[in-house]
């Protein structure tokens, strides 16, 4: 059965927090390069470019460098009470229009905000 969202082709999982865990540790050990989009009523936060550099899994964050500006700085993304779904390559997400990507991890928070990291796929040589 296909969750609510009618943007998705029923690729999406759910995972548990060990497991988005998991793939911010990936993502931080191989460098991936990241989107991150945040929505939180009443509107809408896009960093087009971002890495991983730290997973904090106790604290519930993990440390970003993104790009601000034309400069890369530090932002801790607090993911206290985030509920975490996983999307393959095949979603197709408004906000990530128009690049190639590899994965999409979401973090859905009670509150009703939610942050979606999308991996980039590499560029073709």
């Amino acid at each position: 059965m296909c969750p609510k969202r009618k943007w998705l082709r029923c690729r999406v999982s759910q995972i548990s927090p060990e497991d988005a865990y998991l793939i911010f540790d990936k993502w931080r050990d191989e460098q991936s390069p990241l989107q991150l989009v945040m929505k939180r009523p009443p509107g809408l936060r896009a960093v087009n470019s971002a890495f991983i550099k730290s997973v904090l899994p106790h604290s519930r964050q993990v440390l970003i460098a993104a790009l601000v500006d034309s400069e890369y700085v530090s932002v801790a993304v607090n993911l206290e009470g985030a509920e975490y779904e996983y999307e393959d390559a095949s979603a197709v997400l408004p906000d990530f229009a128009g690049g190639k990507w590899v994965c999409f991890l979401a973090a859905n928070f009670p509150n009703g905000n939610r942050y979606v990291f999308g991996e980039r796929a590499a560029a073709k040589a």
